[in-house]
């Protein structure tokens, strides 16, 4: 009689389980639901220790975590002090592949584009670019209004 009662209530946590699933499907395939992973505004971090890091190792590039992984970033500091001088700019150069991340060349100080070569300088001049924010020593990206890159790159 146990068993019996055992694979009733399992039987139907599996049948529960899969309406769940089926009518969140079907609410986020309708346009009624709006899924988002990500944040509009990315929190970065302390900006002393970012600057520290920037400085040491160069600009840090930020992976796009969210599903549609269209927002891969880099955050430059060029500033002199922690708290002033924050770019942050697409790691892709406009219109490219993904795979495409841009490499920063220090000893050039500039970034270059592994699949056409096209270089760009190390404040992002010619990429997508996102307004940032220092707060009470924080910097924040925020990822609602890109502007346009501007000015082209430097071909190789």
């Amino acid at each position: 009689m146990r068993t019996r009662r055992s694979v009733v209530l399992g039987l139907a946590g599996v049948v529960a389980g899969f309406a769940l699933f089926a009518g969140i499907a079907l609410l986020a395939g309708s346009g009624g639901v709006d899924v988002r992973l990500g944040d509009d505004v990315f929190n970065a971090g302390q900006v002393e220790r970012l600057a520290a890091a920037v400085e040491r190792d160069g600009p840090i590039a930020i992976a796009d975590a969210s599903p549609r992984r269209a927002r891969d970033l880099y955050l430059q500091h060029l500033g002199p002090t922690p708290e002033e001088g924050w770019l942050a700019f697409s790691a892709q150069a406009p219109g490219a592949e993904r795979r495409c991340l841009l490499q920063w060349l220090p000893a050039e100080e500039e970034f270059v584009d592994p699949c056409s070569e096209w270089r760009y300088p190390g404040d992002g001049e010619g990429l997508l670019r996102y307004p940032t924010m220092v707060e009470e020593g924080r910097l924040s990206v925020d990822l609602r209004q890109p502007s346009s890159p501007g000015s082209s790159p430097r071909v190789p």
